[in-house]
């Protein structure tokens, strides 16, 4: 072979592969107009939106008062001989509470009513004198001063007769009182003396109170005071009994706003459903306002983007934006107030992590 084929052999071959290259151009495309990968999937959860009644409430942290919480006080002067009744006990109206020394008041009675006899010995005395000057005067045998002088005597033992009765009265009255009685149907909250003890006139004994009504007191911000009114409804929870829930409704409103707390205090007053104590805590949950046919939607299909407070509503498998707006939070759940008409299909879990338009994959509840 000759030195010049050897030379041009390469560039031949060169040649040649070109050329069959360029007659496959349209079968084999070039890099840069491959095909480009489908958008992978997210794979997320589901749920329906629903629709509910959704009431908007207001807790509070308040206490149990006694309706009725009066102080059994001595009506006299006197010294505490001792009580009959202790903290705790259940008393009636009637029912022997304490007693006062009575050494005092039975002297000043016995006085009382000697003196009221005398003055009766007195009167019949006087009456039997002005019955005999009637009939001297009628025959003469008297002046009419004499007479009239008698008879104004009489009148003047009668009306010190009466004042002296009174007295009387007074101190058997007072006699009485050393015997202290109770007024209420109650229980006894306190012991306020001791034996031994001078009491005057309004020192108290004992301290009752009534559980069978109790009033419910509840303080409430001062920014909602254009919101309350009287009638609203209310639920009641106390410590003292977890399980069991008291309904009633605002009754009264104070009228002024706490000075420390500023506070308003919304009160109501319930049949003790049984273990409840006054001075025990309560849990209020007032009801300020009720929306019919609210939409509910699981709090974490709610996702925040520059756009606002949105949620996914899943078609056809792609996932589309969908601004809200929301109003209550309950439970797990957060009421929509618009941007949704109910029913529709909502990402939950895995909403964080889509965009719209994203093609999502519905997993199967386990």
């Amino acid at each position: 072979m000759s030195s010049n084929f050897r030379i041009w052999l390469p560039t031949l071959a060169i040649t040649f592969f070109l050329v069959a290259c360029g007659d496959n151009k349209d079968a084999a495309p070039t890099s840069t107009e491959k095909a480009k990968p489908a958008p992978r999937a997210t794979i997320i959860s589901t749920s329906l939106t629903r629709t509910t009644t959704v009431e908007v409430i207001e807790h509070s942290v308040g206490s149990l008062e006694s309706i009725i919480r009066p102080e059994v006080s001595a009506e006299i002067e006197g010294r505490y001989i001792g009580g009959f009744v202790i903290t705790g006990q259940r008393v009636k109206p009637g029912q022997l509470l304490a007693e006062l020394d009575t050494e005092d008041y039975a002297i000043a009675a016995q006085a009382a009513n000697a003196e009221a006899a005398q003055l009766e010995a007195l009167v019949r005395n006087q009456r039997r004198t002005v019955k005999r000057f009637t009939k001297l005067i009628k025959d003469k045998l008297i002046s009419i001063d004499r007479y009239d002088e008698a008879r104004a005597q009489l009148d003047s033992l009668e009306e010190q007769l009466k004042a002296a009765k009174a007295r009387s009265s007074q101190k058997q009255r007072g006699l009485t009182k050393t015997r202290v009685l109770s007024a209420y149907d109650g229980i006894v909250d306190e012991e306020l003396a001791s034996p031994g003890d001078f009491l005057k006139v309004g020192d108290p004994l004992f301290r009752i109170i009534k559980v069978d009504k109790l009033r419910a007191r509840l303080p409430l911000p001062e920014t909602l005071a254009n919101r309350l009114t009287v009638g609203l409804k209310l639920r009641l929870v106390s410590p003292m009994a977890p399980d069991l829930t008291v309904e009633s409704s605002i009754q009264e409103i104070r009228p002024t706003v706490g000075s420390r707390n500023r506070a308003i205090d919304i009160l109501t007053i319930i049949d003790n459903p049984g273990p409840w104590q006054p001075g025990a805590s309560v849990t209020g949950e007032i009801i300020l306002t009720t929306r019919e046919n609210a939409i509910l939607v699981p709090k974490t299909s709610l996702v925040l983007r520059p756009a606002g407070k949105v949620v996914y509503v899943i078609t056809n498998g792609i996932a589309h934006q969908q601004i809200v707006e929301v109003g209550e939070y309950i439970d797990d759940s957060i009421e929509i107030t618009a941007g949704l008409k109910g029913g529709e299909t909502i990402a939950v879990n895995g909403a964080g992590f889509l965009t719209d338009g994203s093609p999502v994959t519905v997993s199967e509840a386990k």
